[in-house]
Parts: C-alpha cells; sequence; structure tokens
C-alpha cells in the first residue's frame, strides 16, 4: 500500500475562503485516472482543507478546542466545509473512471489533545482491497481532553503511512527547499541543519505548513517523498515507482 497526500494549497487558492483550484483538482483527476486504468491501484488518498478548513478553524478558534455553543457550531461547519471540498475532489476522480469513495475522518475515531487516540482504519483499508480508491481529509473530530480538535491531513498520513511501503505528499512547491534548492534526501543526521531552512505556514495553516509536515513525516519510519502536484506526472512517477524531482525523506 501506499498513501498519496494532496495538499490543500494544490486543490484550493489557499488565500480565498473555500474557493477550489479547480484547474488543479481536474489536472490530478485526469492524471489519477490514467494511472488507476493502467493498474495502479495500490494507494489511499488523503488531502488537506486548505482554504475550506484552515480560516474557519481559526474564526472560531478551533485549534485550542471545543468548548462553547459558538464553537460547536463552528466545529460542525468545519466538518461540512472539508466534506465539501472532498466531494468535489471524488466527483473529479468518478469523472476520470476511479471509483473513488469518500471516507470522512470525523465518523472514524476520536483525538486526545489533538493527536490521533483511536481511528477505525479497517474501513478505508477494506474499500482498497475491494478494488476502491478511498478519500480520507483533514477533519474536525471529537478529542477527550478538548472537546474537539483539528486532525490534519499529516496526522493521518502518519497514521496510515505506518502500514504503507512509501507515502507521497504532492505540495506546491519542489520538495523541501533550503537556500533556493531543492533538498535530496533528508535524514536524521541532516534533519537539524535541515529544519533551520525550513519556514512555517505563511497563510492562514493551524497545522504548521512545511515544517509541520515534515516533523510528521519524521516519525512514520518509511520513506516518504515531497514533490511537486502542480506537474502531476512527478506524482505519476512516484507512483509508479519511478524518480522524479523530490525530496525523499528517510
Amino acid at each position: 500500500m501506499q498513501v498519496l497526500k494532496l495538499g490543500g494549497s494544490v486543490l484550493t487558492k489557499k488565500n480565498g475562503y473555500m474557493e477550489l483550484d479547480r484547474k488543479n483538482i481536474d489536472s490530478l483527476a485526469e492524471m489519477l485516472g490514467g494511472a488507476w486504468k493502467s493498474g495502479v491501484r495500490d494507494f489511499i488518498l488523503i488531502h488537506g482543507a486548505g482554504s475550506f478548513g484552515h480560516p474557519l478553524v481559526l474564526k472560531y478558534g478551533l485549534e485550542k478546542g471545543v468548548r462553547t455553543e459558538a464553537q460547536k457550531g463552528g466545529m460542525a461547519l468545519t466538518h461540512a466545509a472539508c466534506t465539501r471540498l472532498s466531494q468535489s475532489v471524488v466527483d473529479a476522480l468518478l469523472k476520470n473512471g476511479v471509483p473513488a469513495v469518500a471516507v470522512p475522518p470525523a465518523s472514524l475515531g476520536k483525538l486526545s489533545n489533538g493527536r490521533i487516540s483511536e481511528l477505525d482504519s479497517g474501513i478505508a483499508l477494506s474499500l482498497l482491497s475491494s478494488g476502491f480508491l478511498p478519500v480520507l481529509h483533514g477533519d474536525m473530530m471529537l478529542d477527550e481532553k478538548r472537546g474537539g480538535s483539528v486532525c490534519s491531513g499529516d496526522q493521518l498520513v502518519s497514521y496510515f503511512g505506518k502500514g504503507a511501503e512509501r507515502v507521497i505528499l504532492g505540495t506546491d512547491v519542489d520538495g523541501i527547499i533550503a537556500d533556493g534548492k531543492v533538498v535530496p534526501l533528508i535524514t536524521k543526521a541532516n534533519v537539524s541543519e535541515v529544519l533551520a531552512h525550513v519556514k512555517g505556514a505563511e497563510t492562514a495553516d493551524v497545522t504548521g505548513g512545511m515544517r509541520g509536515k515534515l516533523e510528521e513525516l519524521l516519525g512514520i519510519g518509511k520513506p516518504a517523498y515531497i514533490a511537486n502536484a502542480l506537474h502531476p506526472e512527478r506524482i505519476e512517477k512516484l507512483l509508479r515507482g519511478e524518480k522524479a524531482v523530490c525530496t525523499l525523506v528517510e
């Protein structure tokens, strides 16, 4: 199994408000449709929330928990927005011949202090083994300590990635950039040096931007590739086990 993550910065106009990047969604869905028809079907898809999730989380202060009635309403609105984005992704995939099925994380488990404590991964894995493409996304979930919390797509990648052969992160940059160049390989030996050059999020992103993604990947223990999904052919090459411009995290 492979885990493919498509960032919210690719699927949405992240500086906007609940605004799809339809061109990118269609291009990626067309690529995945071609790959699927050629037999590349050993992956699950997880995507970020982008401008459908982050602005609402910040508006209602949900990154600190869900306690008031207003925050409960905000949590429900955020979940609804995230599922709306996910359905748009699923619709594009269906149009390109991929039997994609949306699997909202809010219905699969719960968090404890912002981290996954319970998650029924069996539903997604059963869909995969039955010939479907499970599509998960960053979401709001119940939290034992905070009432409710953000479960980022990156945290889902970390969770499912531990049982995968490899992880592929499709972002809006060519990989991890340090001093203007793509870092080809990140390991424990050079991670401290690289992190000194990696910024957090520059737009409204409650999950920490590229730094947050890198920190999640380092804990998986499986090869993880960070590539530019604005070039769908690079993502396809990685799904096929071929080389492409990217950063490899091991």
